[in-house]
């Protein structure tokens, strides 16, 4: 017995020195790693043992983590699927003055715009755009262009885009708070093909482009002509006041020269709504001409020019949920034969939003952007999204022109009220309706009037 109480001291003791051991390597908590037999067994004798008693004060020794796997490097080029449709109902209501000038304008449903667009990176410092519109008539293209950041001159775009002219013209129609652009539109170059650069200055106060094109193009960016055909536009903006979004005034000026391919021009404007139709049935109303629509309201028609200059001056101020905006423009036409004419046009919109959203301003573009609300639609939990109201005031008055050699088509003068409502569902939805009064005045067949109701909904992706 005593030879056996013997060995089993020793084997205590040879117990414990391992004991000790294992809790030095690996710290106290390593016995309970396993429920084996042997690790509970040591589990218990650990806990009346001097040694490991011992050990408790001595902290865990840290275990480095798996090291994170490095991302895959981007790879270029890549792209992103965007777009939006425009879906309109239009209503006019003319007098019978309004009918001997412009004709009967019919009703109308239909797509104003359905765009699909690919947009992404070529590499680290070059974008692209890729935007065609297939709503009406044929399908035709938008913006398309390429566009490098950083060279000794600012940001470089070249294709087709929208000319650094007029804060309407640059506010994006899936933003501007009306179904369309002012009525002051028909003296702006708009969308041509060429070369700009352009950048921001002031830790974003300011914002200035300079762009050159060829003009007059087509829907497809093409320009015909060895007769001139040759355009310029330039912009700069600054804030006068910078308060963020809830407090600023932000003033522009805008130049365009035009020296237009086989020297001729035209200058047209409907009253600020749109709608038509191909009126051929059968498999010929598949075919992409002809065309009918809302006539436009001052129609110059084609007619000879040797060049013009339009000149432009905008101002804003928001107050965060409140908005005043306003440009005013005029066009020094020079003809043929040293005649010479101006044109001029300007409005002034103000918007307040309801329910307290703020309308943001896009710093890189020097333009105010979209309504996002802060409780998007869900009827189910009493959420009615944003609202806004919005009226409006324009003017365009082309009867300089009127008599003039070469100049065919009816001139007029276009004053025009409009008052909308903007219900707001979520950030990429939205509803508008809109009452226009169109006051005209034709040279030859007196004043008008015209109004129209329309409504519009919007989804982009």
């Amino acid at each position: 017995m005593r030879r056996r109480s013997q060995m089993f001291q020793v084997f205590l003791l040879l117990s414990s020195i391992c004991a000790g051991a294992i809790a030095q390597e690996y710290g106290t908590d390593a016995y309970f790693i396993s429920d084996r037999g042997s690790a509970n067994y040591m589990t218990a004798f650990a806990d009346s043992s001097p040694s490991d008693k011992a050990s408790e004060s001595t902290p865990p020794v840290a275990v480095a983590a798996p090291k994170a796997e490095a991302p895959p490097p981007k790879s270029y080029p890549d792209y992103k699927i965007t777009g939006f449709f425009q879906l309109d109902s239009i209503y006019f209501g003319q007098s019978s003055a309004s009918q001997a000038t412009l004709g009967d304008i019919q009703d109308g449903t239909g797509f104003r715009r359905a765009r699909l667009a690919a947009t992404g990176n070529i590499n680290e410092r070059s974008t692209y755009m890729f935007e065609m519109d297939i709503a009406q008539g044929q399908a035709r293209f938008v913006d398309v262009w390429g566009q490098v950041a950083d060279t000794p001159l600012g940001k470089m775009r070249i294709g087709r885009f929208r000319q650094p002219f007029g804060m309407s013209e640059l506010t994006s129609i899936r933003e501007l708070p009306f179904l369309e652009r002012p009525v002051t539109f028909a003296l702006a170059p708009f969308r041509q093909t060429g070369l700009m650069f352009f950048d921001t200055a002031c830790d974003e106060k300011m914002t200035w482009a300079v762009s050159g094109f060829r003009t007059v193009s087509d829907n497809f960016g093409n320009v015909y002509g060895d007769n001139g055909g040759y355009g310029t536009a330039e912009r700069l903006t600054g804030l006068l006041i910078d308060n963020g979004d809830c407090g600023l005034v932000h003033l522009g000026i805008d130049h365009s020269y035009l020296d237009p391919a086989r020297n001729e021009i035209q200058l047209a404007s409907q009253d600020q709504a749109f709608v038509g139709q191909n009126p051929l049935f059968g498999p010929g109303g598949l075919s992409v001409l002809p065309l009918i629509f809302v006539p436009p309201f001052v129609n110059t028609a084609a007619f000879p020019v040797d060049n013009m200059n339009h000149y432009n001056a905008e101002a804003a101020i928001s107050l965060g949920n409140a908005l005043v905006q306003s440009e005013y423009r005029w066009s020094a036409i020079k003809l043929p034969g040293g005649q010479s004419a101006t044109v001029h046009g300007g409005y002034l919109t103000a918007r307040w939003v309801l329910t307290g959203e703020t309308i943001p301003y896009n710093r890189q573009g020097g333009v105010f952007g979209r309504v996002k609300p802060a409780c998007p639609l869900d009827l189910c939990k009493g959420q009615y999204g944003a609202w806004e109201i919005a009226s409006q005031l324009s003017s365009i008055d082309l009867n300089p022109l009127f008599g003039l050699a070469g100049v065919t088509g009816p001139t007029r003068r276009l004053n025009s009220a409009s008052l909308g409502l903007n219900w707001y569902w979520f950030n990429n939805a939205k509803v508008q309706m809109e009452w226009i009064n169109g006051n005209l005045a034709d040279p030859v067949q007196g004043k008008s009037v015209t109004n129209t109701f329309a409504s519009r909904i919007q989804f982009d992706f």
